[in-house]
């Protein structure tokens, strides 16, 4: 039975309207709005311009939908859950591979929306070019992952696959090389030189990168913090490893 996956709150769909003024498809099925936020000049202006239909509804409605622990600010939409995802073949059929060094984010088992969601935002704007996550104990895009993001999530390709592991030998098949996020890694960052094609494997919060994956990765890649701090949590590490990956790519 296929999961109703859900967008709530003002600046995710602020987000995501944008970015389909933009020219990107933003998959919303229905969208709902209570009277209180259809006083937002800046939600209406954008629903009006992209031309969505929309119905009205209370509060106690909306909640009744999602829950009462939901800040959704009087904004609900459904979202085609399929079309959240990108192919991976279609993804690599929009890159250039020969010119280009692209990074993924690569995904494994992570449990947490918000670290999910925050990883997104970061990839996004330190220029990623996707995002790749399991099909199976991985949190996938949930409304809690879209809000954590920002609605960033519209934003970057994101590819479920059925086998992290087959991926990875896939793509370094063709050119790419792997760093599998660490804390004991034998790598630093600030060593490291991202002048190829690059996978950025993050594993999940308690148990970090399964020791399969971590077999597949050329580089076990470390983050250099004080000796007051024990480590940086997932998405923390993500941004801090893209931020110098940008850099090099400047």
């Amino acid at each position: 039975m296929t999961q109703t996956t859900y967008l709530y709150g003002k600046n995710p769909l602020r987000e995501a309207l944008f970015l389909a003024k933009r020219g990107k498809v933003v998959p919303i099925e229905k969208l709902f709005l209570t009277k209180f936020a259809q006083e937002d000049p800046s939600i209406m202006s954008l629903v009006q311009s992209n031309k969505i239909e929309y119905s009205t509804l209370t509060s106690q409605e909306i909640e009744s939908m999602v829950g009462r622990d939901v800040v959704h600010q009087g904004v609900l939409a459904t979202l085609n859950e399929k079309a959240l995802y990108t192919p991976l073949e279609e993804l690599m059929s929009t890159l250039d591979l020969e010119n280009t060094n692209p990074v993924f984010v690569v995904l494994d088992s992570l449990h947490d929306p918000h670290n999910v969601g925050a990883i997104i935002r970061s990839a996004v704007a330190f220029g990623a070019s996707a995002i790749i996550m399991g099909e199976y104990e991985q949190v996938q895009i949930t409304g809690t992952v879209i809000k954590s993001s920002a609605g960033t999530s519209f934003a970057i390709p994101i590819v479920r696959v059925s086998n992290i592991n087959a991926t990875i030998i896939k793509l370094k098949e063709k050119g790419f090389w792997a760093y599998g996020l660490t804390g004991d890694g034998d790598t630093t960052l600030t060593t490291s030189k991202f002048d190829s094609k690059t996978l950025l494997v993050v594993g999940s919060e308690g148990e970090g990168i399964h020791k399969k994956t971590l077999e597949h990765c050329d580089f076990k890649l470390s983050i250099e913090v004080s000796p007051l701090c024990e480590s940086l949590n997932a998405s923390n590490a993500v941004a801090v490893s893209l931020y110098e990956w940008s850099k090099q790519q400047k």
